[in-house]
C-alpha cells in the first residue's frame, strides 16, 4: 500500500470513529487499583539528579506512522488555520507508561514535538528521576494543533482530535497513563472536578490505570507543588514497578 493510500485510509477511519463518538477500545480486565500516594514532600528541583495493533473496519492494519501522516492533513476544526506543525507524539511506541498533555505551545509547534520547551525540561527531569529516560515512555496531548494564543482547546477541537488521541492509546497500549493539568484530566476522564480532587487515587480510562498530576508548565509558576507532583509519580513507580528492588 502506498503511503497516500495508507494516510487515506487512516483518514477515512478516523472520520467513522469521530461519527460514532468512539473513545477507544475497552480492555477485557479493567484495573481497579487503588495505590497509596507517598506522602515525601521532597523538592523536583532535585530532578536533575506488546505493541496492540490497531485495524481499520476493513481490516487493514494501522500504525503510529499512517495515523501522524494522517494527522499532517487534518482540517476537522479551526486550530488547523495557525499551526506551524502538527504535533503527533514521541517515544517509545511500545511504552509501558504515557504522557498526556493538553496541547502544544509556541516551542511544540514551531518543532512538532510535544514538551520541548521549559515545561518540557522538566518533564524529561521528573522522567529521570523515576528512572527512566524520554526515549522510554511515549508523550502526547489531547490536541495535535496549537490553540492560538496558548488558550485552553475548546469542546469541538477536543471532539476532533479524540479519535487521533484513542488511537495513540490504542497502538502504544500502555500499562498505565499519566494525565498532565487540568484541562487533560477533565477532557480524558470526562469530568469538571477540579484536579486537586482527582489527584490521589487510580482512575481508569478503557481499562487503563490512570493517574493525574499538574502540568509541568503549572509546577514552573507554583514550585510549591513540585513535591505533589513526585509523591504522584512515586505511585507510578509503584504500580508498575519501577525503581525497586
Amino acid at each position: 500500500m502506498s503511503d497516500s493510500a495508507a494516510r487515506d485510509q487512516a483518514i477515512q477511519h478516523l472520520r467513522r470513529l469521530e461519527a460514532e463518538g468512539v473513545w477507544g477500545v475497552r480492555r477485557s480486565e479493567p484495573a481497579k487499583q487503588e495505590v497509596k500516594l507517598a506522602t515525601n514532600d521532597s523538592d523536583l528541583q532535585t530532578f536533575s539528579s506488546p505493541t496492540a495493533g490497531g485495524q481499520s473496519p476493513s481490516g487493514e492494519s494501522l500504525t503510529l506512522e499512517t495515523l501522524a501522516a494522517a494527522a499532517r492533513d487534518c482540517q476537522l476544526c479551526r486550530l488547523c488555520e495557525e499551526r506551524t506543525n502538527v504535533v503527533w507524539g514521541v517515544g517509545n511506541p511500545d511504552a509501558r507508561l504515557m504522557f498526556i498533555g493538553e496541547g502544544p505551545g509556541r516551542d511544540e509547534d514551531i518543532q512538532g514535538e510535544p514538551f520541548v520547551g521549559a515545561a518540557g525540561r522538566l518533564l524529561n527531569k521528573i522522567i529521570e528521576a523515576m528512572g527512566l529516560r524520554r526515549e522510554d515512555v511515549y508523550i502526547a496531548n489531547t490536541v495535535k494543533c496549537r490553540p492560538p494564543h496558548n488558550r485552553n482547546p475548546a469542546e469541538d477541537e477536543l471532539a476532533a482530535c479524540r479519535p487521533y488521541l484513542m488511537q495513540q492509546v490504542d497502538l502504544v497500549s500502555p500499562e498505565m497513563i499519566v494525565v498532565l493539568g487540568r484541562v487533560a484530566m477533565q477532557a480524558i476522564l470526562a469530568t469538571d472536578a477540579p484536579l486537586g480532587r482527582m489527584r490521589g487515587r487510580v482512575h481508569e480510562w478503557n481499562g487503563i490505570p490512570v493517574i493525574c498530576t499538574y502540568h509541568p508548565a503549572y509546577l514552573l509558576r507554583t514550585p510549591e507543588d513540585k513535591g505533589k507532583t513526585w509523591a504522584d509519580m512515586q505511585a507510578v513507580m509503584q504500580q508498575l514497578g519501577i525503581g525497586q528492588q
